[in-house]
């Protein structure tokens, strides 16, 4: 008998594991949100925040919407703030690209849209950020907001304040107003600044006139001259022929469809290399969510057009240059304004898309 109940008892905490397993697994699954099924605020109630767990506050959410609608009737930009449960599988920059590209956050051909995710559940916040905004808000400047602004706030608790803080900067620097952040360790090439001016320039004024334009100084910042970080011996920069042998097949596939160049800066007495990445401007690439390479393209077919009085559909098929990424699904185009509406603007986002870029972070 006491060996019976020794066996019994070594079963008991097994089965109780098993049976907590087998529950977080339904309330994960009960709590998910299939991308198409969250509520697109704009064609809700002309809004910019989707707060499925009503977890901000209600005068967060009107503060939010102010922020936001005063900033769009001023600049045009257009920013949608998303608080859900959980990521429904997915990884938090897969779950953003496609929840901006199916509500077409920002505006049509300037692409000026701000998406700022949460997953409650996942503890992940993720900004996406739109093709026409990646200059002022490279991927660097986005990190710095987050781990300045909203992340500090998250572990504390105080999740209303992290959510406006980090509104507030992201829609500040989108419109070039001076922010105070966190110090950014990594150099980004993504878009040149104004900020490299009192560098170059010595902080004498007369000669920014002498520059020409912003495209001299992302020359100057790529082609000056570089130092081995071993040696300090003069490195020489590889052509585009010997360059590719160190790079890695995905950096290849990049410079093959045109969505990134590479600089391969080699050290002649250590051979020590420096490779850095500049992104194009303008290209039809974006982030591959497997393969993390600017390599995924897209195509979208008209199924039902959108008219003043529905939305229509739209079929977008997603692939990568690189890998066997490939996912299709159906996108709600907005209804179609009427010219005779009054008041209150766009009843939808504008139909921009998402450029790949961005930041992540979990608390």
């Amino acid at each position: 008998m006491i060996s019976h109940a020794g066996r019994s008892g070594t079963r008991r905490p097994s089965t109780f594991l098993a049976a907590c397993a087998l529950v977080t697994a339904l309330v994960a699954a009960a709590g998910a949100e299939p991308i198409a099924g969250i509520p697109n605020p704009r064609a809700r109630d002309g809004t910019w925040v989707t707060d499925l767990p009503g977890v901000l506050r209600a005068d967060t959410v009107a503060r939010l919407n102010t922020m936001i609608g005063d900033v769009e009737r001023a600049s045009g930009v257009e920013m949608a703030v998303v608080v859900i449960t959980s990521l429904d599988g997915r990884s938090v920059e897969e779950f953003a690209v496609k929840l901006f590209e199916l509500w077409g956050i920002g505006k049509k051909n300037k692409d000026n849209g701000l998406l700022l995710l949460w997953s409650t559940g996942d503890r992940r916040v993720r900004v996406e950020v739109g093709y026409g905004l990646e200059g002022a808000l490279p991927d660097g400047k986005v990190g710095a907001i987050l781990d300045g602004q909203v992340i500090p706030r998250f572990k504390a608790g105080d999740f209303d304040r992290g959510i406006l803080d980090g509104v507030d900067a992201l829609l500040r620097v989108a419109r070039n107003e001076p922010v105070e952040l966190v110090s950014v360790k990594s150099e980004s090439y993504d878009r040149p600044g104004w900020d490299i001016f009192p560098l170059l320039l010595g902080g004498v004024g007369t000669l920014v006139a002498a520059i020409g334009s912003i495209t001299g100084v992302r020359r100057w910042r790529r082609y000056r001259g570089r130092r081995c970080d071993g040696c300090q011996a003069v490195m020489v920069r590889l052509d585009e022929t010997a360059d590719d042998a160190m790079l890695s097949d995905g950096e290849q596939a990049e410079e093959r469809v045109g969505s990134v160049d590479y600089d391969v800066w080699k050290c002649p007495s250590c051979s020590n290399h420096l490779t850095l990445r500049y992104p194009k401007w303008i290209t039809g690439y974006s982030k591959c969510p497997q393969c993390q390479n600017r390599t995924q393209s897209s195509t979208e077919t008209v199924i039902e057009p959108a008219t003043r009085h529905g939305s229509g559909t739209a079929k977008v098929v997603e692939t990568c240059a690189f890998c066997t990424y490939h996912h299709e699904y159906t996108k709600v185009l907005p209804r179609l304004e009427s010219s005779s509406s009054s008041g209150g603007g766009s009843r939808s986002f504008g139909g921009g898309r998402s450029g790949g870029g961005g930041a992540s972070r979990g608390y």
